[in-house]
């Protein structure tokens, strides 16, 4: 829980500490120390100390930035900046100041259960998944909408292990987004309608492929506690439990590199899995975006709702992991979540999630 001697002690320590300036991902692709983590640590002293108000210039400095955890992995107190900063953005929304993207944001998911307002598909249909499993599957809105082929990987997947799963025909969304953008209240009740569902369907295991959602099972956010019930598995340590039970191709000669999503790589960890799945299909260890690897990955520009309140640094983003990824080699990036992998399509590498890759071996 974040409490407000958390948020007064990071304001005054982010004021006047550089320490994390090369590590965030923001202020070394704007070159700009107004949007640094000291900028923003900076913008809230001033408005604690009266000398300024929240208002849209705030609100530029907040919603410029991915919440990805990595200020704090590298900074020597672990000073909490991220809920620091998802703080300010529950008061700009109080105030009437977030940017007019969030409050879409939050229609469309109340409208249709996603951030972008598409049509949900008819899950049942899509997966081939039945009712009353042992096993659920929880996709996500991006491999809902955005990667479908996700959902049909692991169709496959599941299918050549013979087992039988149910899915949620109205997932809808986690919550985690919301939470990041400020608006709390929404994104607990989304949250807590997903475990009721989830809950009520009897499952004793669930697995999931998205990485807000794994995250949110796992350990929560803000006040919204892990989720109690089921045993939660990411995609990787389910396949790392059966992957020898499955017969692939002949690998195809390729330098693969691994893509830690944020969540992944800081919150909810889970780095190991997913190598060893790479590992087994094609023989060797996938290549490291070094040096912001593992638990400094660096973001792919999916995080903290930036893709759609600044889409262009989002973007930017995601272009720079395509390069950090080009310059080890790699002729292949494999993600480790359905919307890192639609982030970082498009840039000049051949992108796939991870159930997608292991799909294709098969």
């Amino acid at each position: 829980m974040f409490t407000e001697t958390d948020r007064l002690t990071a304001i005054h320590s982010c004021r006047s500490c550089p320490m994390c300036h090369h590590a965030d991902l923001v202020t070394t692709i704007e070159r700009r120390e107004t949007y640094s983590a000291r900028a923003r640590g900076l913008t809230l002293f001033a408005v604690e100390q009266g000398v300024s108000e929240l208002g849209a210039e705030t609100a530029d400095v907040m919603y410029r930035f991915f919440v990805d955890g990595l200020c704090r992995q590298v900074c020597a107190g672990h000073i909490p900046h991220d809920d620091m900063v998802v703080d300010a953005r529950r008061r700009l929304v109080a105030a009437g100041y977030a940017p007019p993207t969030v409050s879409r944001v939050k229609a469309n998911i109340a409208a249709t259960g996603n951030p972008w307002g598409e049509p949900e598909p008819d899950l049942r249909a899509l997966s081939g998944g039945g009712s009353r499993q042992n096993v659920l599957l929880y996709f996500g809105p991006t491999a809902r909408i955005k990667r479908v082929g996700v959902i049909q990987a692991l169709n496959r997947i599941l299918e050549k292990l013979g087992i039988g799963f149910s899915v949620l025909n109205d997932e809808r969304d986690p919550g985690l987004l919301l939470h990041q953008l400020g608006e709390w209240e929404s994104g607990a009740a989304a949250a807590q309608v997903l475990a009721e569902r989830i809950v009520r369907s009897g499952a004793d295991t669930l697995i999931t492929p998205d990485a807000e959602a794994y995250q949110t099972f796992k350990v929560g956010f803000g006040e919204t506690p892990a989720l109690a019930g089921p045993a939660v598995l990411q995609v990787s340590e389910f396949l790392e439990k059966c992957v020898g039970q499955l017969q692939f191709k002949r690998p195809k000669q390729q330098q693969i590199a691994y893509h830690d999503p944020c969540a992944f790589a800081r919150t909810a960890t889970c780095l190991d899995p997913p190598r060893a799945i790479v590992r087994a299909i094609s023989g060797a260890d996938p290549l490291e975006i070094g040096p912001w690897t593992r638990e400094l990955a660096n973001c792919s520009g999916e995080c903290g709702g930036v893709s759609f309140t600044v889409p262009l640094l989002a973007i930017h983003a995601a272009e720079r992991r395509v390069q950090e990824a080009k310059a080890t080699g790699a002729e292949l990036i494999v993600a480790g979540s359905s919307a890192a992998a639609a982030m970082l399509e498009g840039h000049g590498l051949e992108v796939l999630e991870l159930s997608e890759f292991v799909a294709q071996a098969l």
